[in-house]
């Protein structure tokens, strides 16, 4: 046997012997992540306010919330056509609007986004448009109009602005995302109404931008979350089987996903209407816990609309049926051993 023979034979053996290290590694991981298991835990009821009624603290059909960077908790009460301002321990601050159309007037609000500037974007259902307020009611701007070409909205559901200010809207009967530059000047939509592949949406009721900029839409009608890149191509979609719009009530289905945020760990938070709960993914769309059933004890929902995640990760969300605002525990999680 020649030389080179030799050292081919050796450079052989050299990679079966990589190859058999590299699968037996895998192995190990695979089980290991597999006997040791992250658990996450449903997050403890802590508080609650609010009832039905038209007085400072009180609330008809309550939709949206947001918090701003101190921790105060906005909600769109949109039966009484105002925004209310509470401390996280749900302690009423101020409130804004009356139903109207002129600057400061609002139409049906909805979804809500803040921005770490402190600006406080609404949805207007009603009045085709999103109104930016400063944190105590000011009207700044407004933002669209009626119609279905570009840059206008039929009922817009919900606003998220990811941090280069970019702007974008889930256009509810127009079945389409809406986005605009921070300068409000309208950019190609997202999407067309259709049902199965991605890119397509039924009735999309609310938006959300995580911390890399990711798009995550609430396809609510189709019963399922997509994710788009910051460009807005699509990227995976999940809910049901394969995200193909069948609704379901098994852990990661839905039946009408109404509203949608994302935390600071990228973690997704979705409202899962007719089945009274809230669900948590990953930024993949991984099932990672839910909580909730229907009833109006605490802890329980009457069709739940939205939710946000303060800067200590506790959970508020917007009890629909029951005119209340619960407040939960921040999401944890535990290792555990097979």
């Amino acid at each position: 046997m020649d030389f080179s023979s030799k050292v081919r034979l050796k450079i052989r053996g050299s990679v079966l012997v990589l190859v058999t290290i590299l699968a037996v590694f895998t192995i190990s991981l695979t089980f290991f992540q597999s006997a040791y298991a992250e658990k996450f835990i449903p997050p403890r009821f802590l508080t609650q306010w609010g009832t039905q009624g038209n007085a400072s603290g009180e609330f008809e059909r309550p939709i949206g919330i947001a918090v701003d960077g101190d921790d105060f908790v906005y909600v769109s009460d949109t039966g009484n056509q105002r925004i209310q301002k509470f401390t996280a321990q749900g302690e009423f601050v101020l409130s804004w609007g009356k139903v109207g159309k002129e600057a400061g007037m609002l139409g049906r609000p909805m979804h809500l986004q803040i921005t770490p500037d402190g600006k406080i974007y609404v949805a207007e259902f009603a009045n085709d448009r999103i109104q930016v307020f400063d944190l105590v009611g000011n009207s700044l701007a407004l933002i669209g109009s009626s119609g279905k070409g570009k840059g206008e909205f039929d009922a817009p559901g919900g606003v998220g602005v990811d941090r280069d200010g970019r702007i974008y809207v889930a256009d509810f009967y127009n079945h389409r995302v809406q986005p605009f530059s921070k300068n409000y000047s309208a950019l190609p939509q997202i999407g067309k109404k259709g049902r199965i592949f991605g890119g397509n949406f039924d009735y999309p009721t609310d938006v959300a931008v995580g911390p890399d900029d990711s798009l995550y839409v609430a396809d609510a009608y189709n019963n399922r979350i997509q994710k788009f890149s910051p460009e807005g191509k699509f990227v995976t979609k999940w809910g049901g089987f394969l995200g193909t719009g069948l609704k379901g009530d098994s852990s990661g289905s839905f039946d009408v996903a109404t509203g949608i945020e994302v935390d600071a760990q990228g973690r997704v938070y979705v409202a899962d209407f007719y089945n009274n709960r809230i669900q948590i993914f990953n930024s993949d769309g991984d099932f990672r816990v839910e909580f909730g059933m229907q009833g109006s004890d605490p802890g329980e929902f009457e069709r739940p609309t939205d939710m946000t995640v303060d800067s200590h990760g506790n959970i508020y969300v917007v009890d629909f049926g029951n005119n209340r605002i619960q407040k939960f525990s921040p999401l944890t999680s535990q290792t555990e051993h097979d």
